[in-house]
């Protein structure tokens, strides 16, 4: 018997006051509300989970519901860019999202079943999205969306990426990463971060951020040539490429997070590190660098 749990998880307000604009006219304080739904049986179990704002700039609100839009129309199966539908009610786009990604894990348990291998029986499919507001400063609002599951297999999957709005006017710092099928590379598109994403000394944090990430487990990883034996697809230790996902800005300072596989194998986790903003800010974009406290 199928059981649909639906449930407000509660209001979440901003930490910072409302900010004031060249005029008299004060922008409402920035706040949200978190909205989940799940679904859950014998089959499959799906959580679906967002903070939707509910106050703010318009210019700032609206961007964000077009991320989170984009967040939910990702889905488990299909390939290339999926179908964004924008919703002006959040718990319509959860619960349809819930919806869509049971569908999708009820058919793939089914076809599991068709042939079946030994100790997988009766192991459920699970699948659980999660975008939080992670900070919400004076300058800028950073989100997160984690998504996590299991669909047979050795082990599950998860994934994790952020993205920092402007303030003012909700427009996104960081970058798009595409796959470029004449030259078999992934290429950074809509860069609005870096200056010079391929400058050496911006690879020279990198590097180093990377390092320290190992040297938290005790990997000795003190040489090159050791640190090169932790990663995976990285032909020049020193041209570790960006993440996928554009790094975001935080109160300790740049965050950047590579993805399972990314850079690193299964084993290693997710690889990430904070550059602080002193070392890290001759390098960013006049736009980019404005939203530094």
């Amino acid at each position: 018997m199928m059981v649909a749990l639906l449930s407000a998880c509660g209001h979440r307000a901003s930490q910072q006051g409302a900010e004031e604009t060249d005029s008299v006219a004060v922008a409402p304080e920035f706040q949200t509300d978190s909205i989940c739904v799940e679904r859950d049986d014998s089959i499959a179990s799906v959580t679906i989970s967002i903070d939707w704002p509910t106050s703010g700039s318009d210019s700032l609100t609206q961007s964000i519901r077009q991320y989170l839009c984009e967040e939910l129309a990702s889905s488990l199966v299909q390939e290339g860019e999926p179908t964004v539908k924008y919703y002006d009610n959040p718990l319509d786009a959860v619960k349809t999202t819930a919806d869509h990604r049971y569908e999708e894990l009820a058919a793939s348990w089914k076809e599991l079943q068709s042939n079946i291998h030994e100790g997988m029986e009766g192991m459920e499919f699970s699948f659980s999205l999660r975008s939080m507001l992670l900070e919400n400063a004076e300058r800028y609002v950073t989100y997160l969306t984690k998504s996590e599951g299991f669909q047979g297999g050795a082990h599950g999957f998860a994934a994790a990426a952020g993205q920092t709005f402007r303030k003012s006017d909700g427009k996104r710092i960081g970058y798009k990463t595409v796959y470029n099928n004449k030259t078999e590379t992934f290429e950074q598109q809509d860069q609005t971060l870096f200056k010079d994403p391929k400058s050496p000394q911006l690879y020279a944090l990198i590097k180093e951020g990377v390092r320290s990430y190992f040297k938290e487990f005790d990997e000795p990883v003190a040489t090159d040539e050791q640190l090169k034996d932790m990663l995976i697809s990285v032909d020049d230790i020193n041209r570790i490429p960006l993440p996928s996902a554009p790094p975001t800005f935080s109160k300790k300072g740049l965050a950047f997070l590579y993805q399972q596989y990314e850079i690193a194998p299964y084993a290693a986790g997710m690889v990430n590190f904070d550059i602080p903003y002193d070392k890290i800010r001759p390098f960013l974009t006049p736009e980019a660098a404005a939203l530094i406290p």
